[in-house]
């Protein structure tokens, strides 16, 4: 690929045949270091020498393993991704990032434990990360992190006239579809989550016409989900008359 008349063009060339000699190794395998039943990639870099199976590779830090849909009992969910890194820490892949630039948020919670069974039961978000102090969940792909901050804390409200509803604040939530809006409301109805604003539907004709409800975590944190009938008016800019 490169002229042999610098020593540049030499190293150029050998970093090429590195390469390619590295995509070659690039391969897959029945068996792994776990139990699991899955297929394995291994991807050859620099660092610590592995047995994956019955081959060894030197220079090998990583290994990813994809588990068929169906296969792998150690996996929360059929077809997730379980990642081996050169620590041996192995992780599970329950959900993908949205689209574009996905947010972050960190809300205090005064119980991990109750925090994840409203946010991971039910609300249905996947968890991430966690440790003793904190847990990531997956918020359609949005990420929130629930931060224990100590047994009394309950978040503060204000309130604010919004279309005739009195708005908590502060509050987070996500725009979704119409269809979301509604199997997330009947979702939390059969759970027996209480609204602070019930589901319904706010300036009615305008171009922000849209579904909203409101409700809580057991923390005290509010919730905001709305639902635009027509999203291209998301951020119409318009005086709104209270």
């Amino acid at each position: 690929f490169f002229p042999a008349s610098s020593a540049l063009s030499c190293k150029m060339r050998h970093l090429s045949f590195a390469l390619l000699s590295t995509l070659s190794t690039f391969t897959k395998a029945s068996t792994s270091p776990t139990t699991i039943n899955k297929t394995s990639f291994f991807i050859r870099s620099h660092g610590v020498t592995r047995t994956v199976g019955s081959k060894a590779w030197n220079g090998v830090n990583s290994a990813l393993f994809t588990i068929p849909r169906g296969g792998g009992e150690e996996a929360a969910t059929s077809g997730d991704t379980i990642r081996q890194m050169s620590t041996k820490t192995e992780y599970v892949k329950l959900s993908d990032p949205a689209p574009g630039s996905p947010f972050h948020l960190a809300l205090p919670v005064h119980d991990l434990d109750i925090a994840k069974d409203f946010y991971g039961n039910t609300m249905g978000c996947a968890e991430g990360r966690s440790s003793a102090k904190w847990q990531d969940y997956s918020l359609h792909g949005h990420q929130i992190v629930c931060h224990w901050v100590g047994n009394d804390y309950r978040c503060q409200d204000y309130f604010n006239p919004v279309d005739g509803d009195e708005v908590p604040v502060p509050h987070f939530g996500l725009a979704l579809t119409v269809e979301e809006f509604h199997a997330l409301a009947d979702r939390l109805k059969k759970a027996g989550i209480k609204f602070i604003i019930e589901p319904h539907l706010r300036f009615k004709g305008q171009p922000g016409e849209q579904w909203t409800m409101f409700f809580k975590d057991p923390s005290g944190n509010n919730l905001e989900f709305k639902a635009m009938t027509n999203i291209d008016n998301l951020f119409a800019k318009y005086n709104v008359v209270d």
